[in-house]
């Protein structure tokens, strides 16, 4: 044989199975692009140089789209190859070498990858013209911002994409070497006995499942939410597969034991129907309901955070100019709001709101009403941040006074309200004050909430007479002489103006304040929300491509299920209609398998999510978005709106299905 006869052979094969091969090569293609215009945006120079933290999000999308491709293609191309096992196996009964056919699919091989890659990049750089628009629109950067052509990033997607088609075809060549003949022209045919369930792998789902949710629901703060997330993703992904695969057959068995159930004759078929489906494609319903469950996460968290932007804005500065002084006393508080207000009267504007006091923070965990000091060196999981607060300072901030006898103290907790009628710190207890006049309980409550309200740990505000603070901070420095104790001042103002002005203004503040004696730190919500914005921004255009990305694989993947079933089924419907079954029947059956096998997915994806709520309500806190409203609504939208795009998926592959089997 020559190779020119190689050659036509394989282009004769894309066109003979062309039905299963273009999908391949469109999902290929689509895939491609997407991953070359993910990476192409972490290579632009103008992202680098308007904001380090967009190249970072983009790469971590990159990675994300890498792993999904490299999974998705070598699925799909495992439905293609056994589509064709029964026809390569007739080319070795014919006499065609294994060399030979191995060689024939080397050919398709190189026709459909590097088509499929050249096609890719190509339309990953004409889509990305257009995408970048959109990207310039949400990031609110300039119109004439252009999208480069990026080498580095051909060059990135040629060479993993060539690894990735190189194994697909490593393992399509495999099934060629390893099977005799008869075996692949059976194909399909072989193994058919009734799929055995396993009462452990059931449990172990069940575990895994268990340990998954367990840990969502007892999460209690936003960093351990950050340590414990990807932990709690893979023992739902073990157990969903578990489930799938073993549970889901253990379930159909007992409900075919059933008498009362079973012997219906759509229950029959269906059950039956059903035992043999999920036997071949418990893995692809594994999938569709992973990515189910990533599209409703990735694209409602992100929508939460881009919506939820300017209210996130507002809790991070609850005041436009933000000052931290260190180791600063009254007098030197004193001094700042001078110098504060002299430069900001210079520049035609006028202080508004000003406020200023000192604190002290500790770390460690309240255990009732004991305090127990722990640093972070020692690698515990800082659950309690104990705020300190001279109530001198505190009285001028709420306008009130607070009588407190010594070694007495006022106790606020964000998760609870603090009961104890003692707080114990180390060796020294003090008497925590009850209030009784409803006033100054309104006006305390009221400043409380500014200061500790939107804290991402659990933490505890202390107020307590200044000579107590004094001396319970020298108490601790000789406990834990190998820590550092770090008092600090805030002091917070606004100013009038225009956002122009307060930008320039911030600006030029940054330059007076840093050149003072003092040692400080400035924040401006001027400053920092352009950078804010464009993360966030970010954020939203990498989920509603991943969001897109993961449905476009589920959507793909259902077709060739749905393709791969067809075929299998064929024979199975015809023998249906020679035992004397009517076609109204069969049709009612094998819906209902379809439905169950296609809605399945999706009830698992949102049971997932629900139990993920609590996890994913800690992990946006991060981004400053603490409005439950906000985040139930975003899941909820998503929920119903994949779900509608998930019945127009099952509405037209269960077309090419019945297409198939008729």
């Amino acid at each position: 044989m020559t190779k020119q006869l190689f050659a036509k052979l394989a282009v004769k094969n894309i066109h003979s199975n062309k039905q299963i091969y273009v999908p391949y090569i469109v999902s290929s293609v689509a895939t491609v692009a997407m991953f070359y215009l993910m990476y192409s945006l972490v290579e632009n120079d103008y992202l680098k140089q308007r904001s380090e933290t967009l190249p970072l999000l983009f790469t971590l999308g990159s990675v994300v789209i890498g792993v999904f491709s490299f999974i998705f293609i070598l699925y799909t191309n495992s439905f293609l190859i056994k589509r064709r096992k029964k026809e390569i196996g007739l080319y070795a009964i014919l006499g065609m070498k294994k060399k030979h056919v191995a060689f024939v699919l080397m050919i398709e091989s190189l026709i459909t990858s590097l088509g499929s890659i050249a096609l890719g990049i190509i339309s990953g750089q004409i889509i990305g013209r257009f995408v970048f628009l959109g990207l310039n629109y949400i990031l609110d950067f300039p119109v004439s911002m252009e999208y480069p052509f990026s080498l580095t990033a051909i060059v990135i997607t040629l060479a993993g994409f060539t690894a990735v088609f190189s194994i697909a075809l490593l393992y399509n060549i495999s099934q060629v070497t390893f099977s005799n003949p008869i075996e692949l022209v059976k194909g399909k045919q072989s193994g058919e006995k009734e799929p055995k369930s396993s009462i452990l792998l059931f449990i172990l789902s069940l575990v895994a499942l268990g340990a998954g949710y367990g840990i969502s629901l007892s999460i209690k703060d936003p960093i351990s939410a950050m340590i414990y997330f990807f932990l709690a993703v893979l023992l739902v992904i073990i157990g969903t597969y578990l489930l799938f695969i073993s549970g889901s057959i253990f379930i159909l068995k007992a409900m075919k034991k059933n008498k009362k159930i079973y012997y219906k004759p759509n229950a029959f078929i269906s059950i039956s129907g059903m035992l043999y489906r999920m036997k071949q494609n418990a893995a692809g319903l594994a999938n569709i309901c992973i990515l189910a469950t990533m599209v409703i996460i990735t694209i409602s968290t992100t929508a939460a955070i881009f919506v939820g932007s300017e209210q996130a804005m507002d809790r991070q500065f609850p005041f436009e100019n933000h000052l931290t002084v260190f180791e600063a006393e009254p007098k030197d508080l004193t001094d700042l709001q001078e110098i504060i207000t002299t430069e900001t009267e210079s520049r035609g504007l006028a202080v508004e709101n000003f406020q200023a006091y000192r604190s002290q923070t500790l770390t460690g965990t309240l255990e009732q009403n004991e305090f127990v000091m722990k640093s972070t060196l020692e690698g515990n999981i800082v659950v309690t941040e104990m705020v300190l607060v001279p109530k001198e300072d505190f009285e001028q901030l709420a306008g009130t006074t607070i009588p407190l006898e010594k070694d007495e103290v006022v106790v606020f907790n964000t998760e609870a309200d603090y009961t104890e009628p003692t707080l114990k710190m180390d060796v020294r207890n003090y008497q925590v004050h009850q209030f009784e006049d409803e006033e100054t309980v309104d006006k305390v409550e009221a400043k409380v909430d500014d200061l500790i309200g939107e804290s991402l740990f659990e933490t505890t505000l202390v107020l307590m007479n200044e000579e107590d603070l004094q001396s319970l901070i020298n108490m601790y420095k000789e406990l834990y002489p190998d820590l550092y104790f770090d008092s600090f001042s805030s002091v917070d103002w606004n100013t009038n103006g225009t956002s122009e002005e307060k930008m320039v203004y911030a600006e030029e503040m940054t330059d007076v304040l840093y050149d003072t004696d003092y040692s400080v730190g400035y924040r401006a919500k001027e400053i920092e929300q352009e950078a804010w914005y464009q993360m966030n921004g970010g954020l939203l255009f990498i989920g509603i491509f991943l969001g897109f990305l993961f449905t476009f694989g589920a959507a793909l993947i259902t077709y060739f299920k749905q393709v791969s079933e067809g075929y299998d089924d064929r024979s199975k419907f015809q023998i249906m209609q020679k035992v004397g079954l009517d076609d109204k029947t069969i049709q009612k059956s094998t819906r209902s398998q379809i439905l169950w096998m296609f809605f399945l997915p999706l009830g698992v994806a949102v049971m997932h999510t629900a139990f993920a709520f609590p996890i994913v309500q800690k992990l946006l806190m991060i981004f400053g978005v603490a409005d439950t409203s906000l985040i139930i609504w975003s899941i909820l939208g998503v929920v119903v709106s994949f779900s509608l795009l998930y019945w127009i998926i099952y509405r037209i592959t269960s077309k090419v299905y019945f297409s198939i089997v008729k």
